[in-house]
């Protein structure tokens, strides 16, 4: 069976702060990574949400997922 990505109308660095969303980094994280500021950062969120029609971090990566564009990260089982 092939998977398919949906294309969300995202571009390549919305795309990017929301793989980084996913993979649990914070707006300032993110911002570290990407060599910008934490505002550009919050300024590409709010573009994602609204291009995804959410209205937070937790559905768009949720969205993300089920659309194939971020690989779900697996979550440690407490000790």
């Amino acid at each position: 069976m092939q998977s398919t990505v949906v294309d969300l109308g995202l571009t390549a660095r919305e795309t990017s702060v929301l793989a980084l969303l996913a993979a649990g980094y914070t707006n300032r994280g993110i911002a570290r990574r990407l060599g910008c500021a934490p505002r550009t950062v919050e300024k590409h969120l709010e573009r994602i949400f609204r291009k995804l029609g959410v209205r937070d971090k937790l559905n768009a990566v949720r969205l993300a997922q089920a659309c194939q564009l971020v690989v779900e990260r697996a979550i440690p089982s407490p000790s």
